[in-house]
Formats: structure tokens, sequence, C-alpha cells
């Protein structure tokens, strides 16, 4: 597949997904004994990612990501929600961006769509 994957009707997407293969660390939030998950990232747009993990979540789960991209040397740690899950695919959406966390995601979106 290219780098700007659909997986749901376009209409759906306020933007673009750009292919991004790392690994992904999420947390659930809220439980007295957070544990974190390691799973590989699918694609990832200004809104949000996408990743493989052997877990069972569901739809509108707080958690914690982090994960690293191209354009900076140390991970990117943001709060987000489970969106969408599809067997061991799950969706993610950033909640809360700050403007510096907004600007790392939305310059490695850009960075992602110069390698298409």
């Amino acid at each position: 597949m290219n780098g700007a994957e659909h997986h749901t009707s376009p209409e759906k997407r306020r933007y673009p997904r750009y292919e991004i293969d790392t690994e992904l660390h999420v947390t659930i939030l809220g439980l007295e004994q957070p544990s974190t998950m390691r799973g590989r990232s699918l694609n990832i747009g200004e809104a949000g990612i996408a990743g493989v993990f052997v877990t069972v979540w569901g739809i509108g789960v707080p958690v914690h990501l982090e994960f690293t991209v191209p354009v900076m040397s140390s991970p990117v740690r943001v709060r987000g929600i489970v969106r969408s899950q599809s067997g061991y695919r799950y969706g993610f959406e950033f909640v809360d961006l700050n403007p510096a966390q907004r600007e790392v995601i939305s310059k490695t979106c850009r960075t992602l769509a110069l390698l298409e």
C-alpha cells in the first residue's frame, strides 16, 4: 500500500495517513496497576496513529502513547483514546496535544509524505 492508507472511507478521515514502522508503547490510563503493552505502529496522521497489538481494549479507553519519529531523537509521549479496533489493529486518536507535540506530529507527517 502507498503511504496515505485509508482503512475507512476517505470522507471519515480528516487527515491523510502515512506509513510508519516503529515500536508503539500503550499504557491504559486510570488503572490501579497501569501496564504498558508494546506493539508496532502501522501509520500516523495529524490526528492519530494506528498499531498492531495482541490484546483487547475497548473503544473510548484513555491511553498514554509513546513512539519514536524520524524528526526527533527522543520519543513522542502523548495522550490518546482508542478510536477503532479490527482484529489486532487499533486506531488511537491524539487528545490534548500541546503546541510542541502538535508541531512534532505535523513535521513527522510532512517528512513521511516526502518519502512516498
